[in-house]
């Protein structure tokens, strides 16, 4: 049967009412969640994921009066929601939580677009409320767009607890993701080293050092696989003032990998220098010396590993993400 859209919430990827998040939040909540999916990860055209956005949003749109509760996991899905309700002035009736908020800013006219797009939905009353991944993001935004801090709530990021994984291969450095990468640096400082380097990136194309390998089209447990083969996990990322990269690193914790991250606001919640892993500024030189140092010693690998995945039972479980917004909707409809 069909589930009412009184509790909604919007994802960008195929899940259904067993997603850890729908599951723990509807037990926290007491009532049960619709959810509502359209396609828009990264590895989707930008053109689709656009429309997919639109698409979505008049869905929850046209819905609006038997919604009380709308969770957006996307977060462009619960902007456009907004944006639509505020173009047409409609009555309030949707208690409105943005989940995954990252801006990142554009140039010229477009970019002044977008911004005055994005603070003029913030502004308009529709939204109650944006979860962010990073502190750091709470006093970012609220500045960048002139709203009061409030609106924005930080929650640790959380994934869920990956099944058991087979493996064919061990003993190599892994990195993925598309988002804010530097994998220049990456490739510029383990490329003709010892290591072996597995990066699982479809926008990378395969460089000439023969010890590094490039996997297209390697998703999900195809991804989780190869992580849970690497001695070490390697985030290295192009802005540190973006924040990106928090999921493969909890990925990373949650399989007992230490991690080397280059320095990132958005990540000082989530790596402890020396203790889950090492943090290294953008420099081809540490980032080497911190992959042969976790490499050659077996004992301080096992050590942050295990000290990495008690963090992440202890932090970043679908449990502690779902009491954060659970927390933020009782507040918004008492």
């Amino acid at each position: 049967m069909e589930k009412p859209w009184r509790n909604t919430i919007a994802a960008d990827m195929p899940v259904d009412h067993n997603w850890p998040l729908a599951r723990e939040l509807s037990d926290l909540i007491g009532e049960d969640f619709r959810i509502e999916t359209l396609d828009g990860r990264a590895h989707v055209a930008r053109t689709r994921r656009i429309v997919n956005y639109f698409r979505m949003g008049l869905r929850l749109f046209r819905h609006r009066k038997q919604t009380r509760l709308l969770v957006s996991w996307q977060q462009f899905f619960g902007v456009v929601f907004a944006w639509l309700c505020n173009l047409f002035r409609v009555n309030k009736t949707t208690t409105v939580v943005v989940m995954t908020f990252i801006y990142r800013s554009k140039h010229g006219l477009p970019g002044r677009i977008y911004h005055r797009w994005i603070r003029g939905v913030l502004h308009s009353g529709y939204v109650d409320c944006v979860i962010v991944y990073s502190r750091f993001e709470v006093e970012h935004y609220s500045r960048l767009f002139q709203v009061d801090k409030p609106l924005f709530v930080y929650a640790p990021l959380t994934t869920p607890t990956p099944p058991q994984l087979d493996t064919t291969e061990r003993g190599y450095i892994f990195s993925t993701g598309s988002s804010n990468r530097d994998y220049d640096l990456l490739i510029g400082a383990l490329a003709h080293t010892r290591h072996r380097l597995v990066i699982a990136c479809n926008s990378l194309p395969q460089p000439e050092a023969k010890n590094i390998r490039v996997l297209h089209n390697t998703f999900n447990s195809d991804m989780l696989a190869h992580m849970a083969g690497a001695d070490i996990v390697v985030v290295t990322l192009s802005d540190p003032n973006i924040s990106s990269g928090q999921l493969v690193v909890l990925q990373a914790m949650s399989l007992g990998k230490p991690v080397i991250v280059t320095r990132s606001r958005g990540l000082e919640d989530y790596v402890a220098d020396n203790v889950t892993g090492i943090v290294v500024d953008s420099d081809p030189s540490q980032l080497l010396q911190a992959v042969d140092t976790l490499q050659s010693d077996l004992h301080l690998r096992r050590r942050m590993g295990q000290a990495a995945r008690e963090a992440y039972e202890k932090n970043h479980t679908p449990r502690h993400l779902a009491r954060a917004v659970a927390e933020v909707l009782t507040k918004q409809t008492e």
